[in-house]
């Protein structure tokens, strides 16, 4: 009933703007409707109708920010938010808006700046310090961001976000333990969440907690039988705890929840060349090649495996169609140069070292 009636008012309101297009509340109207509906794109259109009209629109100014910054605008994001900024009126949320999108832009003092407006306007929001605390990340200043996520946590203690928030920056300078801890109570907020555990077992398992790591693997799996990254991240803490058959059987499973991913078959052939079971790797990264044709990194770690079996030759045709995928990797190119020299020394001095 109420989608028949605004869809009776949204066609009053084209009509009314149809005999009078001169009348600004229509457009704005209109396009608040469209906005509401989620229906951005013709919101967008009115909004920039009624600028033709009334230029120094506040709503339709911030709205279009919004729905420009939706689409990943942010260039235009910023035009618009900063139009509204100039028309004098003091909003936290326009400061709070305008800064997310220099953000985006990686303008780290502009961003800044209109954060610390939001601030000077409410000392107690916690979204304005998580964003401070996600600028000082984004500039690998792990320090300052940890001083900024620990704000936003005190002010809102329920907040699970806030809780992950701090704890994945404090794993980034090696505070595992006390990110585990965090995560602990992310979890306590939302029981059910995978993603909360999974990344709890991973910080145990980067602190060498394996007994809580491990149980937290297993309760993610059985509760989500098709987490493929869960198998994924168990298999690499399964090797560093040295159970080799184990992680081989649980990269398996993440193979079969998602043959098309290539991360499990990179992950295994690293395992088997580690362990120095160069064909299996070779059949893994393989694999990768089958998924994702222009997958350079796969066709160096052949070339890899390759030398590490003296079959130079397959080796250079490995390393060549890296090289011809990623053409501008220099290392790649080197490597290339290396091994066919090593191929050529080898003829010369009568070796036969590749297996052709």
């Amino acid at each position: 009933m109420k989608k028949n009636n605004e869809k009776i008012l949204i066609e009053e309101l084209i009509k009314k703007i149809v005999d009078n297009p001169n009348i600004s509340d229509n457009y704005l109207q209109l396009a608040n409707m469209y906005f509401h509906r989620s229906e951005y794109e013709m919101a967008e259109n009115v909004y920039e109708s009624l600028l033709n009209i009334e230029p120094n629109n506040y709503i339709a100014l911030t709205n279009l920010g919004s729905i420009s910054f939706l689409n990943s605008d942010y260039k235009k994001a910023v035009n618009y938010y900063s139009r509204a900024v100039n028309l004098g009126i003091d909003n936290l949320s326009l400061y709070y808006n305008l800064g997310n999108a220099f953000a985006e832009l990686g303008e780290f003092k502009q961003a800044m700046s209109n954060y610390i407006k939001a601030l000077n306007m409410d000392k107690n929001n916690y979204q304005v310090y998580s964003a401070i605390a996600m600028l000082y990340q984004d500039k690998e200043n792990y320090e300052e961001a940890i001083i900024y996520y620990e704000k936003a946590l005190k002010l809102k203690k329920d907040s699970s976000e806030n809780y992950v928030n701090l704890a994945l920056v404090l794993m980034k300078i090696g505070r595992n333990g006390t990110a585990a801890e965090l995560f602990e109570d992310a979890i306590k907020l939302e029981p059910s969440n995978p993603v909360f555990k999974l990344y709890c077992a991973n910080a145990y398992s980067a602190d060498k907690n394996y007994i809580k790591a491990n149980k937290l693997f297993e309760d993610t799996i059985k509760h989500q039988a098709g987490y493929y990254q869960a198998y994924v991240c168990y298999a690499i803490s399964l090797y560093e705890q040295n159970r080799i058959d184990d992680a081989i059987e649980m990269y398996n499973k993440a193979i079969s929840i998602k043959p098309s991913s290539i991360n499990a078959y990179m992950l295994l052939g690293n395992l088997y060349c580690s362990e120095q079971k160069y064909e299996e790797a070779i059949e893994q990264y393989k694999k990768v090649i089958e998924v994702q044709p222009s997958n350079s990194n796969a066709f160096t770690l052949l070339g890899n495996t390759y030398v590490m079996l003296k079959d130079l030759r397959s080796a250079i045709s490995m390393y060549k169609q890296a090289v011809d995928i990623d053409t501008e990797n220099d290392e790649i190119k080197l490597i290339y140069i290396e091994i066919i020299q090593e191929y050529i020394k080898n003829r010369n001095n009568g070796d036969n070292q590749d297996a052709a």
